[in-house]
């Protein structure tokens, strides 16, 4: 018996099966389609391969499913591969992603021949997903990442994907009950100090008061705050302590460190010059540098059908080559000399073996059945930088993806009612106005 495989996404997902499987049918030899020869005879096809590989390996109850149904529901999966995953379509990845969404496996719950042919099938796709694309595909991002380091660990056949997973936020824990003003004296007095007066235990409580209301914001920080909101609210919380009859060490605890009115200025003051606050590193638009540009030239993604590939115009010596996700929301016809908003210092990424140098922003509802890029006045010059009241730094000479500096921005980049893009309210402005787009109370990206 031999393994015969084809350079193509049906040889590459039967190659990653054998490994998978211990290479039942000994190792596969290259070829100009793929097949394998069983005992039975010559059979093609991903299905047919698959099968005789998982029924040859120490694992093929596990492979082939271990009840009637289980088998049934492997059978289809295969079948489903070949019949509609031969365009790798964004459609098709929304299926997978759908039935993933309360499962760990395609079926059962271990993993089957089914997970394994799937993967294989959809592995050049998904690797090349557009970072703004991957919010749709959480399901199959979390599955996708768990069967490349289980079913091929050691890269025989795929080098692993380093994959923008999302990320589980606990609730914040619930606040601390507060002390009351008898057990805060109780608890502070020691030995000789219980002979202190009434006013001297009043002193004492005021204190304990005071920390508890400035628990619950400390340990309850919410993923979607800025770091500047929460320097404000230590801030806030510094200026009180004084006011309360807070002593020196209720001071110390304070971002200032030192006395009251230094304590309290210090986080402020580091959030307005875009420092650190709340112990993070602030992200802040102006970290991005978005400018107004021109698609010159626009066509069909030559290997993924949902993407343009276009080149814009930045007013740089030469047009930018760029990808982008619109294929089904916008016609080509109104892509070609369109003007756009352009992020010129993402780290440039390969999307479907092209190289992509720039993201489009584009308004986009809830849905996400409606997406259009936002449009930049008529009359700005390309190349000028987008400006926002408040954030006057120079950006950043590249985004490192691996700070996830737009993942934090992009929550707030919004647009309004009347469909002006805003970060934090702060409207896009140009030279000749504020930057508009089609789609009010949409998101930005």
């Amino acid at each position: 018996m031999a393994l015969t495989v084809g350079d193509d996404a049906l040889g590459r997902a039967v190659l990653l099966i054998s490994a998978a499987t211990g290479d039942p049918l000994g190792k596969p030899a290259q070829g100009a389609s793929t097949s394998a020869q069983t005992s039975e005879g010559i059979v093609t096809g991903l299905a047919a391969c698959a099968t005789a590989l998982a029924a040859k390996s120490q694992s093929a109850a596990d492979l082939l499913g271990r009840t009637p149904l289980e088998q049934a529901q492997v059978s289809e999966w295969l079948t489903w591969c070949t019949t509609e995953l031969a365009l790798l379509l964004d459609d098709k990845l929304a299926k997978v992603n759908e039935q993933l969404q309360a499962r760990t496996y395609l079926v059962g719950s271990r993993l089957t021949l089914a997970d394994l042919a799937v993967f294989g099938t959809v592995q050049p796709a998904v690797a090349a997903l557009p970072l703004a694309q991957t919010d749709q595909f959480c399901s199959l991002l979390r599955w996708f990442d768990l069967i490349q380091h289980q079913a091929d660990p050691q890269q025989a056949v795929f080098k692993h994907t380093q994959l923008q997973l999302p990320r589980f936020v606990p609730p914040p824990p619930p606040a601390a009950p507060a002390p009351s003003a008898a057990g805060a004296a109780s608890s502070s007095g020691k030995g000789d100090s219980a002979k202190g007066s009434d006013a001297s235990a009043a002193t004492k409580a005021a204190p304990a008061a005071s920390s508890s209301k400035a628990a619950p914001p400390a340990a309850a920080p919410k993923p979607a705050a800025s770091p500047a909101a929460a320097a404000a609210q230590d801030a806030a919380a510094a200026a009180a302590a004084p006011a309360a009859g807070g002593k020196e060490k209720k001071a110390k605890k304070e971002k200032g460190g030192g006395g009251g009115g230094d304590g309290a200025a210090a986080p402020a003051a580091a959030a307005a010059g875009g420092k650190k606050g709340g112990g993070d590193d602030e992200v802040r638009i102006d970290m991005l540098d978005i400018v107004v540009g021109q698609i010159v030239k626009v066509g069909k993604h030559p290997n993924a059908d949902s993407l343009y590939l276009e080149e814009i115009d930045v007013g740089e010596d030469k047009p930018r080559q760029v990808i982008s996700g619109l294929v089904k929301f916008v016609p080509e016809e109104k892509m070609q000399g369109r003007r756009v908003v352009v992020v010129l210092n993402l780290k440039p990424a390969k999307m479907r073996d092209v190289m992509s140098y720039g993201m489009v922003l584009c308004a986009s509802n809830d849905a996400h059945d409606q997406v259009d890029p936002i449009i930049p006045p008529e009359g700005v010059p390309l190349g000028e930088r987008v400006a926002f009241e408040g954030y006057a730094n120079a950006p950043l000479p590249e985004v490192n993806p691996k700070k996830k500096i737009l993942e934090k921005l992009l929550p707030d980049l919004t647009t309004d009612a009347s469909g002006n893009p805003v970060f934090k309210g702060v409207p896009f402005m140009t030279s000749k106005g504020p930057v508009t787009s089609t789609i009010p109370n949409a998101h930005v990206g």
